[in-house]
Order: C-alpha cells, then structure tokens, then sequence
C-alpha cells in the first residue's frame, strides 16, 4: 500500500514537471517590440501595402501605353450568295437601264498584322509623372497609417502598464491591510478593541481583494488587445514592464512642422495637381504615332483548307499619322482653368493647416508640461502617504493612535496611488499628443 502512494506521488509529481516544461514560457514586451509586431500584423497597413503593389501595375500600364502595340487578326468567309452590285446598262449597250452583277469570289481568307507605336504624345508624358505621384502619395498615406496605428497600440499600451502598476499597489496595500489585521486580531482577542474594529479592517481587505480581481480582469482585457495588435496567439502569456518612463522629452526644441506628415501629403497633393493642370494642357499638343500593317488576302471559287497558293495577294503599308487638334469648344481650356483653381485651393489649405499645426503642437506642448508637472506632485504626494500610513501602522502597533487613524491613513495612500496612477495616464498620453502634433511619433519606432 505503501508503495502504491509513492508511486502515485511521484506520477503526479512527474505529471506537474511535465505540464510545466510544457508550458510556453511568459513573453515580456516593450513598448518598441509591441509596436512593431503591431505595424508588421495591422490589417490596415497590410491594405495599404497591397494598394502600393497594385499602383505599381498601374504605372506598369501606363509605360505599356508607350510600347509598340501589335495586333494579328484573321477572318474566313464563305459567301453562299454573292453580293450584287447594279450598274447602268450603258456598259453593255442597253442604256436606260440598270443591269444586276455579282463580283467576288465564294471563298475569301484573309490574314493581317498591324503595328503601332507613340512617337511623340504629351498626355503619355505627363501620364507617366501622374502615376509616379500617386505611388508617392500612398506611401505619404501608408506612414500616416503607421502614425496611427503606433498612437492606438502606444496608448492602449500605457493603459496595460498603469493597470499592472495599481495592481502591484494594491497588493501592496493588500499586504499591509493583512498585518493590520493581524495585530487588529491579537487586539481583539485580548480585549483590547471590540470585534466592529476587526470587521472594519476586514471589510477594507475584501474591498482592496475586489479592487484587484477588477483591475486583473481589466489587465487581461488589454493583454488580449495588444496579442491582437502584434498578431499573436491569444493563448501566448505575455507580460508587459510595471515601470513606467517619465517623460524624456526636450520641450525647449522647436519642432519643424514643414516635415509634418500633414503638410507632406498636402504638398504631395499640389505636385498632382500642378501635373493634372499639366495634363490637361498636354491635349493642346499634337501627337504622332507610326503605324504598319500586313495583310493578305486569297479568293477563290473551290474551297482550300488553307487557300489555294497562288491567289494569294498581299498589301503592306508603313506610315504616320499626325493629329493636331485646332478647337474643341473651349472645353480644354475650361479643364486647365479648373485645375489651376484646385491647386490654388491647396496652397490655402497648406497655409491653413499650417496655422493649425502650429496652434495643436502649443496646445500639446502646454498639456505635457502640466501633466509633468501633475505627475511629479502626485508621486511626491504618494510617497508622503507612503509615509504617512508607515508612521501610523507602527503608532497603531503601539497604541499611540486609533484605528480610525489607521484607516484613514490607508484610504489617504489608496486615493494618492489613485491619483498618481491617473497622473501617469495623462502624462503618457499628453506625452503621445506632443509626438504627433510635432510629428515626431515614429521615432518611438525607429530610435534605438
């Protein structure tokens, strides 16, 4: 029976050594890591990536417009009834009336090669400088996508931070509420306070194990955001860093606001429209284009499978071929005017955004020194009620203060580390603001 036991012991023991080597191994992320997997695996950026493949098609057909264009063509016809043509009766000396003749042959195959090439067109030109722009721009759109994929992943990332730093503060407060208890117990139990004491002091212990079963739960929910964003098994463990990184930036450098992702795709937008008012100047030019072609054709009244060899006749020509346009309703002159009127529009909405960047990256920078500067008082602030509750647990251990006193001072440290916990959050995402009102953002990215 015995040895039954120890053999089942060591079973289980093997068993839980098995599970745990099994187990996948807990991931830490940075903040760096996460946003790269997150900009590797966004659906977003992987759209806009597909986009920039088939605008690369698209200027592909529009260089293919420049290339010689061949065409063969074949036809076989077989006239059951051949065309009748009348012709006046004066050719075979019966005036005055018109005589039914039938020309042609019963079998007709033809075979032909046609040939054409640009020699000269300015709309292909201009063309060509349009689809080079417009690869330009979904680049410019793509970055503006990473901007906004990193402002989204960093934010929800803070959030997950702070969430695992008042979970550690509470179990914290958690341990200091279970000696009090302790002592409280040991009180009671010597007659020295009453048994509402005790109960009070267990009500705030199930109150701060509440408070950390919500803030697991919530942890967990952005855990599973972020496996989303970086494309990871939602089954993977994963952790984040509990410490979280004041703010580093220097807000005595003013920030270049002409590199703005904003102002990029606006002067982006201006070369489109200056080439398209180009474009539309180009059909005033004339375009010339080489053309050739080869046919043969052979007609018979007995039909070959491939034609009889001698009636076969051939015709071949080479040429060009000139268009100049002369008017056209002032319809093109109308098009220009109209694509001058959208570029001036940009250069308004340029200066405009401009003034607005300019206004947004103040305003930001104002936000992020307040929430420094709130972040610093509430972490000093938190330190003091730190403090405060160290002194008091001892003075209560003694006897010097109340319970009442004790509890207070606990309930003045949970709302500090409340505090500095929101104090945090604000200041990260001022700190987030500031990058993307300078446009600075991607550098949380690309810095090492």
């Amino acid at each position: 029976m015995r040895i039954r036991v120890v053999a089942a012991g060591l079973l289980i023991l093997f068993s839980s050594v098995l599970s745990y080597a099994q187990a996948p191994a807990e991931r830490v992320i940075t903040l760096k890591e996460c946003l790269k997997l997150s900009i590797e695996n966004s659906p977003r950026l992987k759209i806009n990536t597909l986009e920039q493949t088939k605008l690369k098609y698209r200027y592909r057909e529009t260089v293919g417009t420049g290339l010689p264009h061949i065409n063969v063509t074949g036809g076989f016809d077989d006239y059951v009834n051949l065309p009748t043509q009348l012709i006046p009766g004066e050719f075979f000396g019966r005036p005055g009336e018109m005589i039914p003749v039938q020309f042609g042959t019963t079998y007709n195959l033809s075979g032909a090669l046609d040939i054409r090439q640009i020699i000269y067109n300015q709309t292909y030109l201009v063309g060509m400088r349009m689809a080079k722009l417009a690869m330009d721009q979904n680049r410019l759109e793509s970055e503006r996508g990473r901007t906004e994929v990193v402002f989204e992943v960093a934010q929800s990332f803070y959030f997950a931070q702070i969430s695992l730093k008042q979970i550690g503060n509470q179990k914290e407060n958690l341990k200091k509420l279970e000696k009090a208890e302790q002592i409280a117990r040991s009180q009671y139990e010597n007659g020295l306070i009453k048994k509402v004491d005790l109960d009070r002091i267990v009500v705030n212990k199930l109150n701060v194990q509440t408070e950390i079963d919500r803030l697991q739960v919530m942890y967990d929910q952005q855990l599973n955001m972020q496996r989303y964003f970086m494309g990871l098994d939602l089954n993977q463990p994963i952790a984040f860093p509990d410490t979280v990184m004041a703010a580093g930036l220097d807000l005595n450098v003013k920030p270049d606001l002409s590199t703005h992702i904003d102002i990029r795709m606006i002067e982006k937008q201006k070369q489109l429209a200056a080439t398209n008012v180009k474009m539309n100047q180009s059909e005033y030019f004339p375009s010339v284009n080489l053309i050739g072609s080869v046919n043969y054709l052979n007609q018979s009244n007995t039909y070959y499978v491939f034609g009889k060899s001698t009636d076969w006749f051939n015709t071949s020509l080479i040429g060009v071929r000139l268009n100049v346009p002369v008017f056209s309703g002032l319809q093109k002159r109308n098009r220009v005017n109209q694509s001058k009127v959208e570029l001036d529009q940009l250069h308004v909405t340029e200066d405009n955004t401009l003034r607005i960047l300019n206004v947004t990256a103040k305003d930001a920078a104002n936000r992020l020194v307040n929430a420094i500067n709130d972040e610093l008082r509430q972490r000093q602030n938190m330190s003091l009620a730190e403090r405060v509750y160290t002194i008091s647990q001892e003075q209560y251990q003694k006897g010097v203060i109340s319970l009442t006193d004790l509890l207070n001072a606990e309930s003045g440290l949970s709302d500090a580390q409340t505090n500095h916990s929101l104090a945090l959050v604000q200041m990260k995402i001022a700190e987030l603001e500031y990058r993307k009102a300078n446009g600075t953002l991607l550098e949380i990215v690309e810095n090492k």
